[in-house]
């Protein structure tokens, strides 16, 4: 709880200012078709949130979608790392033809600057210093297994997530399922909640707060 209260406090301190700040559109996604989310506490120190989706196809062919952010507290919870990536990746990274079962598999090297953002900030909390750099290579290896325990109909779902100077906004239609996932990303085992699902006309929007 202690991490958790001192993580709040660091966001608000952090992204106060940007009500006042003007923002800039880097990308924008419409995502129409399967998707796949997985969110995970390893332990009370480490947690992360992961979703692929396909896009809206168009005549210059098929593409998917993938956000991640993971954070990570040093032992004594003074070194907070956030690492967040979003932006376009391969096709052939998602794959499967229904939401019984689909798969992720994505490496660091797929990302194209030109259509995605990635970074990993190293903040100390004691000093509020912020050192952000490349995102370390890496894999995500995932298969999604629809389950069909609970399933949930989202007819209009907006949500924000801001992380430093920038802002993920999502608006979702969607049938969803639960799912079992199994594989590891980036060298963790997956363990967490997750769900499949079909998109309907959903888009994801990428912000920078100047």
């Amino acid at each position: 709880m202690k991490h958790k209260l001192v993580f709040t406090l660091f966001t608000l301190m952090l992204l106060a200012p940007l009500a006042l700040t003007a923002q800039t559109t880097m990308m924008k996604f419409n995502q129409d078709g399967e998707f796949a989310s997985l969110n995970q506490s390893t332990d009370p120190n480490n947690s992360f949130t992961l979703s692929v989706s396909r896009n809206f196809a168009t005549n210059a062919g098929t593409s998917a979608s993938l956000t991640y952010n993971g954070f990570s507290f040093s032992p004594d919870f003074t070194i907070l790392t956030v690492t967040q990536i979003v932006g376009a990746i391969p096709a052939s990274d998602f794959t499967g033809q229904n939401v019984q079962n689909l798969a992720l598999s994505f490496n660091t090297t797929d990302l194209d600057p030109a259509t995605s953002f990635s970074q990993t900030c190293v903040i100390d909390l004691s000093t509020f210093t912020l050192d952000c750099g490349p995102v370390p290579a890496g894999t995500i290896q995932l298969n999604f297994t629809q389950n069909g325990a609970q399933r949930t109909r989202v007819l209009a779902l907006g949500e924000e997530i801001t992380t430093g100077n920038f802002t993920t906004r999502i608006h979702q239609r969607s049938d969803n399922s639960s799912a079992n996932v199994t594989g590891t990303v980036f060298g963790v085992t997956a363990a967490g909640a997750a769900t499949v699902g079909i998109n309907h006309s959903s888009s994801m929007e990428f912000i920078r707060n100047n």
